[in-house]
């Protein structure tokens, strides 16, 4: 008999099993893949580590600064400049959104939720602000991972708002923080357990969760799945069934955006990009994040790190579009993005190539998505799932923090949340 069980190993579990642990409550973490993560993955299939899963740390966020403090991980500020590129001519500037100026007015005055797609219908319908309306839509599938169909507009507001220009990768890799998470644990005697699918939790007297491989009694229980498992259907091979008791929480979850990313990791023999002819030709000092009207919209470079890696990203509906692709037609769409953005034939940059991956977080088992984004119904959603039913059983993940949302960061600020609320519970029952 455990004290709580936590269901997921990612960065909520992690963190929320570290407080409990040290604490002195007998923790439990049942983990479905073979390695605590989630949503982090090292990639160590190339000539040198490589993130498949989340990168960057957005500003000065708390949670992770604090934690990579404790842990002594130290973080590297991103270099370089954001690059557009367009019928093979880069650019650098925000100045190429046309209009973008008065849709930041009406964005600001808006105080009314409505989706993306009904904010620009209401002000941007005309033929004249076609562009814009790409452009608008593009920017929030790509960075929010967001349906513009159901995304809140509100929600958008407030990230833009709040972006800080400055962003970081943690030097050693965000799998630094997981094994620093894992070890804290051990060290308190939490136990973890990798590889065991849960299949149906029960409450009867105590809470019984069951395994492909056993079963698992405690008295408190934590939910720190990603938003996707909770909104998979019965025949899929990640779906946990849940008691009765949880119905209004579970359909709470299916209020929640879950947005779908794949990644792209092409290593090359040389970071071409970052030669002094290449910058002269284009005019443009050394590039971090590159734009494009392609296939594959978004890539970015590991300066100032001279990695010869380009990273590509789709995400949002283009890339549930593409969930099924085959690896062949994976690397047809690699090839034909690099291609244009370079003003290079294929061949040319097929010899280049010297090693690609593709990470496709929609079909990953136990994971089902790439992080969540906020409806109009999130904010009544997240309010439902962070009251425990019934002080036994609890929700943890990165869909329900209030600030850095979609972040490793909230899901650190989850897990320290809701471990808060399980150890006061104790100290009334004292």
């Amino acid at each position: 008999m455990y004290d709580v069980i936590i269901i997921g190993g990612g960065a909520a579990g992690l963190m929320a099993a570290k407080l409990l642990s040290e604490a002195g409550r007998e923790i439990l973490i049942l983990e479905a893949k073979d390695k605590p993560g989630g949503r982090i993955r090292q990639i160590d299939a190339l000539s040198f580590p490589a993130e498949g899963g989340a990168e960057f740390i957005h500003g000065n966020l708390t949670a992770t600064i604090d934690l990579m403090h404790d842990a002594g991980i130290k973080k590297e500020k991103l270099k370089g400049k954001f690059c557009w590129v367009n019928n093979g001519k880069w650019n650098t500037g925000y100045n190429l959104f046309s209009n973008w100026d008065l849709l930041m007015q009406k964005l600001i005055a808006c105080d009314k939720d409505i989706s993306v797609d009904a904010f620009l219908e209401k002000w941007f319908y005309e033929k004249k602000y076609e562009l814009l309306r790409k452009q608008f839509k593009n920017y929030v599938q790509g960075y929010d991972a967001a349906d513009t169909k159901h995304a809140s507009i509100l929600a958008i507001k407030k990230d833009m708002e709040s972006q800080d220009e400055d962003q970081w990768r943690p030097s050693s890799g965000y799998i630094s923080i997981i094994d620093y998470l894992f070890k804290t644990i051990k060290k308190s005697r939490g136990v973890i357990k990798t590889g065991e699918v849960v299949q149906q939790i029960k409450r009867n007297k105590n809470i019984e969760v069951i395994t492909k491989s056993g079963k698992y009694f405690c008295n408190k229980l934590i939910i720190a799945v990603p938003v996707g498992i909770l909104q998979c259907r019965k025949k899929n091979k990640s779906f946990i069934k849940f008691p009765a008791c949880l119905d209004n929480h579970i359909m709470a979850a299916k209020n929640i955006g879950n947005g779908s990313v794949i990644k792209f990791l092409v290593e090359f023999d040389k970071a071409f990009w970052l030669d002094k002819s290449f910058l002269a030709d284009k005019k443009i000092s050394a590039p971090s994040y590159i734009f494009a009207d392609t296939i594959i919209p978004t890539w970015w470079t590991q300066y100032p790190s001279l990695h010869p890696l380009l990273t590509g990203w789709i995400a949002g509906p283009p890339a549930t579009k593409m969930k099924d692709y085959s690896e062949k037609k994976f690397k047809e769409c690699i090839l034909d993005s690099l291609s244009s953005v370079f003003s290079m034939p294929v061949w040319l940059l097929e010899e280049k190539i010297k090693n690609y991956m593709v990470v496709n977080w929609i079909k990953e088992t136990h994971i089902l998505g790439g992080y969540s984004f906020a409806t109009i119904q999130s904010e009544d959603a997240r309010n439902q799932l962070k009251k425990p039913f019934d002080d036994f059983f609890y929700f943890a993940g990165e869909y329900l923090a209030e600030n850095s949302a979609s972040t490793v960061d909230a899901a650190l600020q989850s897990g320290i949340e809701v471990a808060k609320k399980i150890l006061i519970s104790y100290q009334e029952l004292l």
